[in-house]
């Protein structure tokens, strides 16, 4: 993985593909769709739920928790 920051944009490339953080007028999490022959990229919001969980800066549910909101949870059905 490789990274870099510039004053207004930090990206990071993993093998699936290379994501970008915008800060100042387009603040947001983007990922790069086509880079083009003289050097630009096009860009759109990043949609995976890594970003989504970051944006809403949520977490999992833990054990308790899941059990306090939807009961106990029961030993595996063998259903998938």
């Amino acid at each position: 993985m490789a990274r870099w920051v510039a004053d207004l944009v930090t990206c990071e490339t993993t093998d699936m593909a290379t994501h970008v953080t915008l800060t100042g007028d387009l603040t947001g999490d983007y990922v790069v769709v086509d880079r083009r022959e003289d050097g630009s990229l096009v860009i759109e919001p990043d949609t995976s739920m890594q970003a989504i969980r970051r944006r809403h800066s949520a977490t999992p549910a833990t054990l308790d928790e899941f059990e306090a909101e939807y009961g106990p949870v029961g030993p595996p059905d063998g259903e998938g």
